[in-house]
């Protein structure tokens, strides 16, 4: 359990260096019910103030409006007369550094509303990627290491036992995807988010193997019998046929 937390904490703050999960929040903090200008990202990168790429700038309101005006750097670079009253943008259409964006909302009954102004930093596509690789390539490295140490410890702490059909331990069975086999999954295995990367004991295949429902694990478990008893049978079956062939010999 704790590795698959570690696992899950380590791709959730992979997502955020790139500046996919980076949330879209006020400059500073405001009363709820004020005029605000929200720039989302489309494609690019984003780190705090930091951008590349293409953006939405848009407003949160809750009053009626007939168009906004958005501002940047006090220069209106486009307008929007109809909801969702958003702009989309790209950093590389302006000069790199510090840049201010702001909107201006008119209301129906002619009132204009002006939002914060908001300091945003364009960067280019090198210092993008520079920056996020200072942050992912680390987390990559964590991951690998996490993956290697979860996939030799088995082998370090000595062989599993004797797998036993109806005994899956604390992580659950799991059901080959390609023999169809049933088998224990490991606590020490590594958890890549959609399941446990194991080595099947009776194909030797390695494979992301999720924990298998119960019906699942007793459909595996008959065709593994049926196999077994098959297995069984054929020593008396040449046996057999062995004495049969003898009654032919001079």
């Amino acid at each position: 359990m704790v590795g698959a937390r570690f696992s899950l904490v380590v791709v959730a703050a992979t997502l955020l260096a790139s500046g996919m999960l980076w949330p879209v929040v006020p400059a500073s903090a405001q009363e709820a019910n004020e005029f605000q200008l929200t720039v989302r990202r489309n494609f690019g990168f984003r780190a705090g103030s930091r951008i590349q790429g293409q953006f939405t700038l848009g407003v949160d309101q809750a009053i009626d409006l007939e168009r906004v005006q958005f501002l940047i750097d006090g220069q209106i670079a486009g307008e929007a007369s109809e909801p969702p009253f958003e702009l989309r943008f790209h950093t590389g259409d302006y000069s790199l550094g510090a840049h201010q964006l702001a909107a201006i909302g008119i209301s129906q009954s002619g009132a204009e509303l002006r939002t914060p102004v908001r300091s945003f930093e364009f960067v280019s596509a090198e210092d993008s990627w520079q920056a996020a690789g200072k942050i992912a390539v680390p987390l990559v490295i964590v991951l690998v290491v996490m993956i290697g140490a979860g996939t030799l410890a088995p082998v370090l702490l000595g062989r599993r036992r004797k797998f036993v059909p109806g005994m899956y331990g604390a992580a659950g069975g799991a059901v080959c995807p390609r023999c169809r086999k049933p088998y224990s999954r490991s606590l020490l295995s590594p958890r890549l988010i959609v399941g446990k990367l194991e080595r099947c004991p009776h194909c030797g295949k390695w494979a992301v193997v999720r924990r298998a429902s119960a019906s699942e694990l007793e459909t595996a478990e008959q065709l593994l019998r049926s196999e077994s008893g098959r297995t069984a049978a054929r020593p008396s079956d040449d046996l057999q046929r062995m004495i049969e062939e003898s009654k032919f010999e001079g």
